[in-house]
This record gives structure tokens, C-alpha cells and sequence, in this order.
């Protein structure tokens, strides 16, 4: 794929790793999506955070209803190698989280009917080599066998349930001495503020991009990990939740304008998931949910700091693969310290979270 150019700030302070935050800085962070919570997360040990959603916690948005795939080889088509070694060092970071979020690491595997054979082909021919070994699919997903012999299996790559995520870091959260969480946007003066509110953000270079997921409960099929399936049209992904619970999502609308879920979009998913497998067409509807992610052009995602403002935004359909990172990348950048992921997310706005940091030490 063609390499994605995008400007990014000077950093030739990276010596700025002798710059420290007191902890007692204060921290608001706006926006309790995953990549606030994940912020708020990983900053909460070292500062006072304050963390702002009028929506309560946790909130009913876009990151509630995602699917939870963390899946960066099966996004190789869309991002180059830096951004899926930024997203298998997410999955480090969810795999070592001590909480209750859903997280198995069981791989993902990708399949076609004989017709879309070549989709899967052309995608394969993105991977390393080591990972273009097609398997036997009996021996991942039996029950997938009869329509589909062999598919290409992820081994690195897992899936985390959103609700226990969300709830489970809302808890955290909740009970950190360092951490308060409120539903009115107020900040203080001296506060640096990091701004993960999407679309609420105002940022003009983020669109709306709509998604659409469908959750049936099927007692008659079972998955250990989720299965995409390739099609020139509508392809599918399926992952399995608990009580023979699947979610699946497929649809990708360029619209902020509802959310919405079309006619043509649910029967699309619901034939697309019949035609993996035939106990599908007795599968309970559980729910039909559609959602606004908010996207850049480029569809990856920007940390973009700005005096004593961060915003980190437009994470699209990669917010449970990529907020860990990002967050990371956002305690590094404030602290001064190197990562080698910040490249790929500092947008540009040279500076600085640090000279505010700086002043503010002099200052006390």
C-alpha cells in the first residue's frame, strides 16, 4: 500500500526527558469514550485527573456499541507496518490490564466463499510471508468447514467485550483517589486539558462515518475467536460474546446525520450471516444499534497538541486498537519522554504541553 504522509510537529526536544510533571498537576481530560477512559487510565497514578462526560459513566456512545476487535494484521490493507506494531502493542497493554474486560487472545481468521476467493488473496498479499500460510479451517472453527475449507489465521491478534471494558474502567476510575468524574464541562485555569470528545470535539477536519452492528443470540453455533468474511460488497465480521451471544458489524456509511439503522443495511448483515452458516436463519435478533465514529480523511488517528490543549481524536473504527497506545503516547509527550509511536499519531501544533508545565513549576 502507499505510505500515508502526514505532517507532524518538530520533536528535536526529545531531550526533553529530564521535563517532569508534579503529580499534584492537574489533568481534565473531556470525553469518556475509550480513549478518555483509557487517557484518564493511564494517567492517574502520576496526577489529579478530572475526567468530563455529560452522558455519565459510562457513556452511551460510539465506543459502547464497538465490536472490540483487536485485529491490527486484519486492518493491513488501510495502515502500514508502524500502525500494526502500534496496535499488537495495545494488545500487550489490554492482555497485562488487571481488569474485567472480555479479553481472549485466541487469533482471528479470515475466510471467503469460493466465489471471493480473490479477495482474500489480494488481502493476503499485504501480510509478512510467515503470515500467508493458509489453514485448515477444521481445525479453528469446525462448524465452519462445510462452506469454507481454509482461511488465513492471525494467531497475534484478540477481541475484548466493550461493556465489561467500559464498566470495568468506569469502576476503576471511580474509586482512584486521584480520579474525579463529572458530568459538567468546567476546567480550571491551570488545568492542561485533553480533549478525546470526537465529534464533539468541533475539530473541522473530523467527519462522521456511520456503523452498524447486529447481536443475535444462536445456541446452535459456536466460535472461539471472531471470523471476518470477505466479500466484494458487505464483508462481515462475526465475534463471539457470552451465552452464545454474536455481534456482528459490517457496514461502513459515510454520514453523521443519524443513528439510524437502514433496511437495506440489516438485511445485508442478516443474509451475509446466514450465508456462513445455516443455523444463523433461526438466531434470535437480540438488538440493531447504528453509531457516528468519528474519522480524518485518512481514517487514522490524531494526538494534536496546541498550547495546553491536547486533543486526541478521530479513531474511527480503531478505538479499542489504538486508545492504549495513544494514551501512552499522551503521558510520554506531557512527561517528555521518547515512544516510539508518538511519530505516528502527533499531527502537528508544535507546542507545548511542557513550556505550560514549565512555566507552571516556576510560577509555584
Amino acid at each position: 500500500m502507499a505510505e500515508i504522509t502526514r505532517p507532524t510537529p518538530d520533536l528535536d526536544d526529545a531531550s526533553v526527558g529530564n521535563v517532569r510533571m508534579k503529580q499534584s498537576k492537574n489533568i481534565t481530560i473531556l470525553g469518556g469514550g475509550i480513549m478518555g477512559l483509557m487517557t484518564a487510565y493511564t494517567l492517574a497514578n502520576a496526577y489529579n485527573i478530572t475526567l468530563i462526560d455529560p452522558m455519565g459513566f459510562p457513556a452511551d456512545n460510539a465506543s459502547l456499541m464497538a465490536g472490540g476487535m483487536l485485529a491490527p494484521y486484519s486492518e493491513i490493507e488501510h495502515m502500514d507496518m508502524r500502525w500494526v506494531d502500534a496496535g499488537l502493542r495495545s494488545i500487550d497493554i489490554w492482555k497485562n490490564m488487571k481488569l474485567n474486560t472480555g479479553f481472549v487472545q485466541n487469533g482471528s481468521l479470515l475466510i471467503a466463499h469460493s466465489e471471493d476467493r480473490y479477495i482474500l488473496e489480494r488481502f493476503k498479499s499485504h501480510l509478512p510471508l510467515e503470515k500467508q500460510i493458509p489453514q485448515n479451517t477444521k481445525d479453528l472453527e469446525e462448524q465452519l468447514t462445510q462452506h469454507h475449507e481454509e482461511g488465513i489465521f492471525l494467531s497475534e491478534e484478540a477481541h475484548l467485550d466493550p461493556t465489561q471494558t467500559m464498566s470495568a474502567l468506569c469502576e476503576y476510575l471511580k474509586n482512584h483517589e486521584n480520579v474525579k468524574l463529572k458530568n459538567e464541562n468546567k476546567t480550571k485555569e491551570n488545568d492542561i486539558v485533553i480533549d478525546c470528545r470526537g465529534m464533539a470535539s468541533n475539530d473541522p477536519d473530523i467527519r462522521g462515518v456511520k456503523g452498524e452492528t447486529l447481536i443475535v443470540r444462536n445456541p446452535d453455533f459456536r466460535l472461539s475467536r471472531p471470523v471476518r468474511l470477505m466479500h466484494p460488497r458487505y464483508p462481515l465480521y462475526i465475534i463471539p460474546r457470552d451465552n452464545h451471544h454474536f455481534m456482528i458489524g459490517a457496514t461502513v456509511i459515510e454520514s453523521s446525520d443519524n443513528q439510524s439503522t437502514s433496511l437495506r443495511s440489516a438485511m445485508e448483515l442478516m443474509s451475509a450471516l446466514y450465508s456462513l452458516h445455516p443455523s444463523f436463519g433461526e438466531a434470535e435478533i437480540v438488538s440493531i444499534k447504528a453509531g457516528i465514529r468519528p474519522s480524518y480523511p485518512d481514517n487514522l488517528p490524531r494526538i494534536t497538541p496546541n498550547g495546553d490543549k491536547i486533543s486526541c481524536n478521530g479513531l474511527f473504527r480503531h478505538g479499542y486498537l489504538l486508545a492504549p497506545i495513544m494514551a501512552e503516547c499522551v503521558r510520554d509527550y506531557i512527561q517528555g519522554q521518547d515512544n516510539e509511536f508518538m511519530p505516528l499519531f502527533i499531527s502537528k501544533g508544535k507546542s507545548d504541553v511542557r513550556q505550560h508545565q514549565s512555566h507552571s513549576q516556576r510560577a509555584a
